[in-house]
């Protein structure tokens, strides 16, 4: 690997509030190795030293469930350890629970929020709820201006599933009230029997909704260059042009791109039908258990790029004849010959 930033994605909890239909998130209730201080303290070591000894001088690492906000104690621990390693942290959170992370928040760079719906009937059918509850516009704004105040860099993205139940709505302007710094819209992956989304519900997701010039009008006024706020230099010239708002994923770019660890302390890949694994990292070095799974870099560092999100588009303008199909001066009812 060449790249000089790494993101690590542990999902340290399957335990969830939520119970969303199309969640990959599942591994069959695992011992989660989290409860255990010291087993957290491997792993991290354990990331640390390798690409560290690689030459990484940024490792993110990025904390997903389930939901990890709903143990907060546990979640401060392994912020605490994070921290110690010097990586930067982010979380991955339904945002149900938001406030839970109030006195933390200062170490962390980013929150991603899952938000698939904003009406309650779809996030009832999608499963984005507890006890019948969803998470209003309002009640959502209001969770991530209280994070805000007591970090003002914190980076907030939304995760946005695009499935049968949320296909036809239409999210930008909403959610642009919220002055996010990414919108990742993700298509729904095959897995575990469930067949996914058609080419016409993505695409009509994406017509609907991908729209980057009313999401930049939107960005946070704190907002800073991504290099800048890595090293701290303050003078650094910023660019001209405005920062992507709006990422996109397709399956295949979801597929062999993710460093991920389950909640038994695992490396796994995501397929198309089942994951593979690798040896626990509280027992064998990283290389070692990097080399029992699939991971490709390329995909890894497209995924960070702005061309995923164009093909995509450009898939989406073709799908609906958006551009001008080139066929030149095609007479649909003139005699054809071979002439």
């Amino acid at each position: 690997m060449n790249f000089k930033t790494i993101v690590i994605n542990w999902h340290i909890t399957e335990t969830c509030n939520y119970h969303c239909k199309f969640c990959f998130a599942k591994w069959n209730k695992p011992t989660e190795i989290w409860s255990n201080p010291e087993n957290v303290r491997k792993v991290l070591a354990n990331i640390s030293q390798h690409f560290r000894s690689q030459g990484y001088f940024h490792i993110r690492l990025n904390i997903v469930g389930g939901e990890p906000i709903l143990f907060p104690e546990r979640l401060w621990n392994v912020v605490e350890t994070a921290y110690f390693h010097e990586m930067e942290i982010s979380i991955i959170t339904n945002g149900s629970h938001l406030e839970n992370i109030r006195p933390f928040a200062h170490l962390i760079s980013q929150v991603g929020i899952s938000i698939d719906s904003l009406d309650h009937e779809t996030n009832l059918n999608i499963g984005r709820e507890c006890g019948g509850k969803t998470i209003p516009l309002e009640t959502l704004r209001q969770k991530i201006e209280d994070i805000r105040k007591v970090n003002p860099d914190i980076k907030i993205k939304l995760n946005t599933v695009v499935s049968m139940h949320n296909y036809n709505e239409v999210l930008v302007e909403r959610f642009a009230e919220l002055h996010i710094d990414k919108w990742k819209i993700l298509r729904q992956r095959p897995f575990n029997g469930n067949h996914g989304v058609s080419d016409y519900q993505f695409y009509a997701f994406l017509r609907n909704n991908f729209n980057e010039k009313f999401m930049q009008a939107n960005v946070p006024e704190h907002r800073e260059d991504l290099l800048t706020a890595f090293i701290g230099c303050e003078d650094i010239e910023k660019p001209s042009e405005p920062q992507q708002v709006i990422f996109i994923e397709d399956n295949d770019a979801m597929t062999e791109s993710y460093l991920m660890i389950s909640p038994d302390g695992r490396l796994f890949q995501n397929g198309n039908i089942e994951y593979a694994y690798s040896r626990p990292l509280t027992e064998v070095p990283f290389a070692e258990a990097l080399s029992d799974i699939k991971f490709d870099n390329e995909k890894f560092e497209s995924r960070y790029g702005t061309w995923l999100t164009q093909d995509a588009v450009n898939k989406m303008e073709r799908f609906f004849h958006v551009v001008e199909d080139d066929y030149g001066d095609f007479e649909c009812f003139a005699e054809l010959s071979d002439d």
